[in-house]
């Protein structure tokens, strides 16, 4: 399998001595409960929507804790990182702030709420990570905060690419489309969308990201091959979203939790590893694709059948990143055991 020649930064896979597996089990117990009991505990209080961004933020809590290595890395220092989070505190702050006044309908200029500062907190503590002393939390963050390389373009533009061109051929033989219900000006709904991209980006994959592919997939990838690593992380990834499909507003129907958990995520996870292999293991890759999908749908236009060649891009990530094949190379910094 070949994979962009940028490494964000060289890093062990594991601590020496830890079984893969058991670091992987670990980890899906620790996400598990950390986002599961925030979720339970804001939703059984009847608290703010913006709150359940606390446990969302259990799969990089989970990776950043199972990476310590308690070994000082030198390159880093405690001003650094200071800076770094207060200046991703502030813009985390600001898009969720618009994000909020968007919904809202209100105007879209900077109005701050004070209480959003504080579940813009963990957000910024995973990306000021990326300058942690701790050589194991910094060379996993790393990988979310690096020079894009060119799969990180990829990963951007792919998903806007697969929605909207499936969408012209079938406006143009006057096939039905499901248009986004955004009022006002192209200038208004061109802002709501970068917001809402940013939103997703800074609320869902990056709090996601670093667990899911940057901690878990890795260390499946060492004792499996690609396709049933992703498959191994699918089950967890889809379950772990249980809280929130039984108790959010709209609760989600048996039907719809198959068509979105089971039909739809399980080609989007192959994707994501074929990406997250391609691109030199980098997590920002996957957590820029994984905004991309979750925003696309709300606001640019697309065509329902042509969402089923999904399937085909899955199919030719499989393919094309022999991803039925073990790959020795995940192996190299972390021996089978």
């Amino acid at each position: 399998m070949q994979t962009a020649n940028q490494n964000p930064e060289p890093s062990t896979v594991a601590a020496p001595g830890v079984s893969p597996v058991r670091s992987a089990l670990a980890y899906v117990a620790l996400a598990f409960a950390f986002s599961w009991l925030l979720w339970m505990l804001v939703i059984k209080a009847h608290g703010r929507e913006a709150f359940l961004y606390f446990g969302e933020a259990g799969p990089a809590v989970a990776a950043i804790a199972l990476s310590i290595r308690r070994q000082r890395d030198l390159s880093s220092s405690r001003i650094q990182r200071v800076v770094w989070f207060i200046s991703m505190l502030a813009l985390c702050w600001i898009v969720l702030s618009l994000h909020y006044l968007g919904q809202a309908g209100a105007e879209l200029h900077f109005r701050p709420d004070p209480i959003l500062i504080l579940p813009a907190v963990l957000p910024a503590w995973v990306l000021s990570g990326a300058c942690s002393s701790d050589a194991g939390v910094r060379a996993l963050l790393r990988r979310l905060i690096h020079p894009p390389n060119r799969w990180c373009l990829f990963a951007l533009l792919s998903f806007p690419a697969f929605q909207l061109i499936p969408a012209a051929v079938a406006y143009h033989f006057k096939g039905k489309l499901i248009w986004p219900g955004n009022g006002g000006t192209m200038r208004v709904q061109v802002m709501q969308a970068l917001i809402f991209f940013a939103f997703t980006l800074l609320f869902t994959a990056v709090l996601e990201e670093p667990g899911w592919r940057g901690f878990l997939l890795d260390r499946l990838q060492v004792r499996f091959s690609p396709l049933l690593s992703t498959l191994l992380v699918w089950l967890p990834w889809s379950a772990w979203h249980g809280p929130l499909d039984y108790y959010r507003p709209v609760r989600f129907s048996l039907v719809v939790w198959l068509l979105l958990r089971v039909v739809t995520m399980i080609p989007l996870a192959i994707i994501l590893t074929w990406i997250y292999n391609r691109s030199g293991r980098s997590i920002q890759a996957t957590a820029l694709f994984h905004a991309s999908m979750n925003t696309c749908p709300y606001v640019l236009p697309y065509s329902q059948p042509g969402m089923a060649l999904l399937f085909v891009w899955a199919a030719y990530a499989v393919v094309d990143g022999r991803m039925w094949q073990f790959d020795r190379k995940f192996t190299v910094n972390y021996p089978i055991r």
